[in-house]
């Protein structure tokens, strides 16, 4: 409450999300875009162009042979992996922003937010969700970026936070509103309208604890993030304090139909995925 004033002006402070990815990821969403002109955008950035030769050549991406030059990488990944070095190079320069509050688990962040990502991609296809592919990981990957906002706001108050979710046993998010006023989820969807990420996404950030509160046609979307949200903490791949409350949304469990043995194979598979991905994950210098 008494930060709430000053967080939602410092949002406008916060640099955007890097311009290079932004402008690339405008180039590819056209299906007749030419490569070199992609490559040119990614050359002015050289840790994105260090992201995408080290994660091209990574275990995750599987390709036949050792690629050396960005132009080789932009077409031996394709469209759709594509956008997923690219936004994972933007994202993990955001989430390595906290240098107070969260910021002792800021690994963490990072790991929870590519396991979610994909956890979400595991999910859609085994459901066959009538959902975009890069709306879910995007949305996915940025479900917790309110955190970085609020990292600079909360040293006094985490432990406060803290306290009252493990000897009160609430959720994270529900300890954040009662200390704060408001909580994590709020001020990333402010964040995402900010970078003027679609409407979609920005509602699947807001609502990714209350999904029956997202306007019903992004409903499903941001459904899906709340479900890869509680599976992903479930299984290991959380937020120390925040993943000690968290509980699966049942509801949503029943609602798309996942039975024991549907969560299990969805487990084997998601586990295969954070396998193949533990290179994204573990770069220090690159990522």
């Amino acid at each position: 409450m008494k930060h709430m004033d000053e967080i939602l002006a410092s949002i406008h402070q916060i640099p955007p999300f890097p311009q290079v990815v932004v402008k690339a990821m405008e180039i590819i969403s056209n299906p007749q875009y030419i490569v070199s002109d992609l490559v040119e955008v990614i050359r002015l950035d050289q840790s994105i162009t260090a992201n995408i030769l080290k994660l091209c050549n990574s275990a995750y991406f599987g390709l036949p042979r050792k690629v050396s030059s960005l132009k080789e990488a932009v077409v031996y990944l394709g469209t759709i992996q594509l956008r997923q070095v690219l936004l994972a190079s933007g994202a993990k320069d955001i989430y390595d922003r906290p240098e107070k509050g969260y910021s002792y688990f800021v690994g963490e962040l990072w790991q929870h937010a590519i396991a979610c990502a994909l956890m979400s991609q595991v999910l859609a296809r085994h459901l066959r969700l009538p959902l975009d592919e890069n709306s879910i990981y995007t949305a996915a990957l940025l479900h917790d970026v309110g955190k970085v906002v609020l990292s600079t706001y909360v040293s006094q108050e985490f432990a406060e936070i803290e306290m009252i979710v493990k000897e009160e046993k609430l959720s994270f998010h529900d300890a954040e509103r009662r200390v704060l006023g408001f909580d994590h989820a709020e001020i990333g969807g402010r964040l995402a309208e900010l970078w003027k990420f679609p409407d979609s996404i920005v509602a699947a950030i807001r609502f990714h604890h209350e999904p029956e509160k997202s306007p019903k046609t992004f409903r499903l979307l941001s459904e899906l993030i709340a479900l890869s949200d509680g599976l992903v903490l479930m299984v290991g791949y959380g937020t120390s304090v925040d993943g000690l409350s968290y509980h699966v949304p049942h509801l949503l469990v029943d609602k798309l139909k996942l039975k024991k043995n549907d969560i299990e194979a969805l487990m084997m598979e998601f586990q295969e995925e954070m396998d193949k991905a533990q290179e994204m994950i573990d770069v220090k210098d690159v990522l």
